[in-house]
């Protein structure tokens, strides 16, 4: 990368990933530093005033440091394509089908991808279930230990396992309260829980890194096991996986990053159960660069420093083909 292009590391944003944005941008941006690349910190808090900062700052280059909607999910993408500023990651449409949980699902099982059995539920935020609602869910869910998930957020924002239909009912509106002002419509997704052990795959320009196996001390790998250091144990190797499986895993990851047009560096979040399937869960586009991050982990363990895994996310960074600019 030319170092006397002008680099802006996109940060912060309004979605509530904002502290773990502000914490990954701020490494990246110190990376740049180090290395010696003339780059700034662009808070995108107020969207409104972004493509004035870009214009103001003179940026030629973005680096995408933010998490969840209006930063992850192809809006800042798009953005940067109409003002024709390189930036690193996926493109527009893959950002926006892996945002969101259910056409990541769709788009899994056109693939061929094993996903875990799942539905999508539109609920009023803050409202009651209405009585086919309940209904349903008891036909369809009963004694079924399952996942409660905001269809549109990322970093386990939301995210509740319910074991049985008593608990159900909070937990949709916990996940609406994540996604949704009260009485506005929230999609939410219920997703058949897998027995396994959690890994992910990190994925760097098409070049798998090593796999990391998640072990939360207790509980599942939510929004506090995942950014808290000492709850939670990442095994590199792992500890359970045979060649095989990890083989096996390695493949639906890629497979799962090709259905949804995945770019740059992004991370796969899988389940494999006894019988050593692998069932794709949802891809991370722009995957954390914090102290407690999978990617960066995955990164060192391959030999590559954060230093260096900074300076390849950069190299990467450009507008997506399918895109015209004249």
């Amino acid at each position: 990368m030319d170092k006397t292009k002008k680099i802006g590391v996109l940060l912060g944003g309004s979605s509530s990933e904002r502290e773990v944005s502000l914490r990954s941008g701020a490494a990246l941006l110190a990376a740049y530093q180090r290395l010696g690349y003339p780059a700034v910190a662009i808070d995108t808090q107020s969207g409104r005033d972004l493509p004035g900062q870009l214009l103001q700052q003179g940026i030629e280059v973005a680096v995408i440091a933010l998490h969840g909607p209006l930063g992850e999910d192809g809006t800042v993408q798009g953005l940067l394509e109409v003002m024709q500023i390189p930036y690193t990651g996926s493109g527009v449409t893959a950002s926006a089908n892996c945002m969101n949980k259910v056409l990541s699902k769709r788009l899994f099982q056109a693939a061929g991808v094993a996903t875990p059995a799942w539905e999508e539920l539109r609920i009023r935020a803050g409202a009651p279930l209405s009585d086919a609602q309940r209904s349903h869910l008891h036909e369809a869910w009963q004694d079924t230990p399952l996942f409660v998930k905001p269809v549109s957020a990322g970093s386990s924002v939301g995210i509740c396992r319910v074991a049985d239909l008593t608990a159900l009912e909070n937990a949709l509106q916990a996940a609406a309260a994540a996604a949704a002002q009260p009485g506005e419509e929230a999609d939410i997704l219920l997703e058949q829980e897998v027995v396994g052990r959690e890994i992910t795959l990190a994925v760097l320009d098409e070049e798998t890194l090593p796999l990391i196996e998640i072990k939360p001390v207790s509980g599942f790998f939510d929004y506090q096991n995942k950014y808290t250091p000492g709850r939670t144990r990442y095994l590199i190797p792992t500890e359970s996986l045979s060649e095989s499986e990890i083989q096996r895993a390695t493949a639906t990851g890629l497979a799962a990053g090709k259905a949804l047009g995945c770019r740059g560096l992004y991370r796969v979040d899988m389940i494999v159960d006894q019988q050593g399937t692998a069932w794709a869960l949802e891809i991370n586009t722009i995957p954390g660069q914090t102290e407690t991050s999978l990617a960066p982990k995955a990164a060192l363990a391959h030999g590559l420093s954060f230093d260096a895994l900074a300076e390849r996310i950069l190299a990467g960074a450009r507008l997506d083909p399918c895109c015209v600019h004249k």
